[in-house]
């Protein structure tokens, strides 16, 4: 018998064994590189946390939900469960659950928004690996580590934070749907969208269009695409309407009052003042009157070009536009390219638009813009192909300088040192694509790609760093600009509260006027509105009157007056009996005395702006008549709308005033104006 005793051939192992190496400088790169933007975001975001942004009117409800279950799920802005929110509370409830555990400090409401920005450069740098490449997630994550209005935010307890996490969720669970063609993963993200609804309402159905449309695109019987559409569509926004569902069906006397609302009604407060007030269309002209800041100044086409604006968000809005034409002309996967593409547009355009608008609205633009610039870039890197490359570093390099040329003061010498930077990542790309084609790996491909990545990040990366050392608790920007005048003109400087912050401010000047750069570099604002001063004690003056306000004034932003430890300890001391410590005009001059009590009752008589109908004149009266309330807090207390012309003389607030001025006594021995109205 004859045996063969030839060797058997090399194991199929030993083939591949050579790619290994390849593989695992890119797989560990990518760890090392998601490590080190999670890191890079978490110092921008807590470095400093203490003296960060706090808003004392959702820090009060952060504190007031911690009280107990009810509260928690309405969104109680006082612990007594009175009024809620003038928002879905969802953004609340993680804050509200860290002061539940760890007591109230700025901390324990300020380092959940600075955890959520986090978490959002990790799942967009996740989502551009899985999509494209490590290469495009950790541009995008970078892109995203480095937006400045989202720095900003997360440094503040404002609701923003949460719903771009949510909205980084959708871009994920998106990917999934519009490469796999799947129903299963279309509905997962319909129900991150329904998520992102709980943190900020209706602009989270703004992402509908654009994942309809893409799902259009993708290739399957038209049928079924039309199909899965409809029921991941239906599940989304049965799904959203969860909380005002449950809420609209509980009887009005077994929860608080809905805030902002005419009617005590959840639909009003998402549909209405949160809907139909955000235009200026129909908010000139219905009773949904917002508060509308000047913040971003006034809608028009360049809006987000505009000196407001072009610092906190718009460094690579140009070279994302750019990237998803570039995506299209690579021919990379259509659903995903208009996915982001539409997405990005329909938020730039909404962003442009709407009426009443803060800066750090913007940082929603984050998500998309990051994931363009990086997949472009990825998709052109991993392909060896040029053009892509350098164009997206030289737009965003001629962006920087621009919008340095434009407003001087926006970190000039940074943007030309990104220019030049840009132009030396230029150089070292050629030289690549001459000398290996432009694809695999090496080190010198990774410095390259390194140096690329600080060309189209260096200007916002450093404006994002220079907001450590200057917080804003009225309106969190970005940079040195400051929160409302800036170091421009300032409105009318109200004059000194007195020493519990509550007494009359001066009287409101101009509107400010644009100047020189405040701290940080930063080019001062346009001041405030006519009759309204800047900063503590600063005036407002109501249109019914012309006396300005105190500090206590509110804003849509919730900023509460401070309340001194001279009045706490007044109303402590003689509170006696009575449920309820104090009752204030205006939900934000309530803010600072339930922080300061660590959650003491307050009554705040017309909710967050002075106008909802609680309690009502004859609830009051019966609240004193009772013995549960006896003090009223007076001057320079009233809410934002409490005497405005969306409100005057007719709402409840105004005449529960009326009353208590003409009913009870001035405290004469009392840290302030306190009325006492006991019978």
């Amino acid at each position: 018998m004859v045996i063969d005793a030839h060797p058997l051939p090399p194991a199929p192992a030993a083939a591949t064994e050579p790619s290994r190496p390849l593989r695992k400088p890119r797989a560990s790169g990518f760890a090392i590189g998601v490590a080190g933007l999670a890191l890079a975001t978490a110092l921008l975001t807590i470095w400093a946390i203490d003296s960060a942004s706090e808003s004392q009117y959702y820090a009060a409800i952060a504190v007031s939900m911690a009280q107990n279950p009810a509260n928690f799920f309405f969104g109680a802005f006082d612990p007594a469960g009175t009024v809620t929110l003038d928002k879905i509370p969802g953004s609340f409830w993680v804050p509200a659950l860290f002061v539940a555990a760890l007591g109230y400090s700025t901390w324990t409401v300020v380092l959940p928004n600075a955890l959520a920005a986090v978490a959002t450069v990790v799942v967009v740098a996740f989502t551009g690996r899985r999509v494209v490449s490590p290469t495009a997630g950790l541009i995008a994550g970078a892109v995203a580590a480095t937006t400045p209005i989202l720095i900003a935010v997360s440094r503040s307890n404002q609701p923003e934070t949460f719903f771009v996490l949510s909205l980084a969720l959708v871009a994920w669970a998106a990917s999934r749907a519009l490469t796999q063609r799947s129903l299963g993963w279309l509905i997962t993200t319909g129900l991150f969208i329904a998520l992102a609804f709980q943190m900020y309402m209706l602009v989270a159905w703004a992402v509908w269009p654009a994942l309809a449309l893409a799902y259009l695109v993708t290739a399957q019987p038209i049928a079924r695409r039309i199909w899965h559409i409809a029921v991941a569509g239906a599940l989304s926004i049965a799904t959203s309407l969860t909380w005002i569902v449950i809420v609209s069906l509980i009887p009005a006397d077994s929860r608080p009052y809905i805030g902002s609302t005419l009617s005590n009604n959840p639909w009003e407060m998402v549909f209405g003042y949160n809907g139909l007030g955000r235009f200026s269309a129909t908010a000139e002209s219905s009773e949904y009157l917002s508060f509308s800041p000047p913040f971003s100044g006034d809608p028009s086409a360049v809006r987000l070009f505009t000196e407001q604006l072009a610092s906190q968000i718009a460094w690579l809005l140009p070279a994302a536009l750019f990237a998803a034409v570039a995506l299209w002309m690579l021919r990379f996967s259509r659903p995903v390219t208009v996915f982001l593409g539409a997405w990005l547009v329909v938020f730039a355009a909404m962003f442009s638009a709407v009426d009443g608008m803060h800066q750090f609205y913007t940082a929603a633009l984050a998500v998309p813009a990051a994931l363009l610039v990086g997949l472009a870039f990825g998709v052109a890197r991993r392909r060896g192909i040029l053009w892509p490359q350098v164009s997206l570093i030289a737009m965003a390099g001629v962006t920087a300088v621009l919008i340095s040329l434009w407003y001087p003061g926006y970190s000039t010498v940074v943007s030309v040192v990104q220019a030049a930077i840009g132009a030396l990542a230029i150089v070292l790309l050629f030289a690549e694509h001459k000398r290996t084609g432009g694809s695999g790996w090496s080190v010198p491909r990774w410095i390259t790609a390194l140096v690329a990545a600080i060309a189209l990040v260096l200007t916002p990366a450093v404006w994002s760093v220079v907001t450590i050392a200057n917080p804003s608790d009225i309106n969190p920007v970005a940079g040195g600009v400051s929160d409302m005048g800036g170091a421009g003109g300032p409105g009318g400087q109200g004059g000194p509260g007195e020493q519990n912050g509550v007494g009359p401010g001066g009287q409101g000047g101009g509107p400010g006027q644009g100047g020189a750069p405040a701290q940080g570099g930063a080019p001062g604002q346009g001041g405030n509105p006519p009759g309204q001063g800047s900063g503590p004690g600063a005036g407002q003056g109501p249109a019914t009157s012309g006396q300005a306000t105190g500090a206590a004034s509110g804003s849509s932003t919730g900023r509460g007056g401070a309340a001194s430890s001279d009045l706490v300890a007044w109303l402590q001391e003689n509170q006696g009996d009575t449920d309820y410590l104090v009752a204030t005009f205006g939900a934000q001059s309530a803010a600072g005395i339930i922080l300061a009590t660590d959650g003491g009752s307050v009554l705040p008589i017309g909710g967050f702006n002075g106008n909802d109908a609680v309690p009502t004149l004859d609830e009051f009266q019966a609240l004193i008549a009772d013995g549960s309330l006896r003090y009223v807090l007076g001057t320079g207390m009233a809410g934002q709308g409490a005497s405005t012309p969306s409100g005057g003389t007719s709402t409840t607030s105004a005449q529960i005033r009326q009353w208590v001025e003409a009913t009870c006594e001035t405290v004469t021995d009392a840290p302030g104006v306190v009325y006492d109205c006991a019978p």
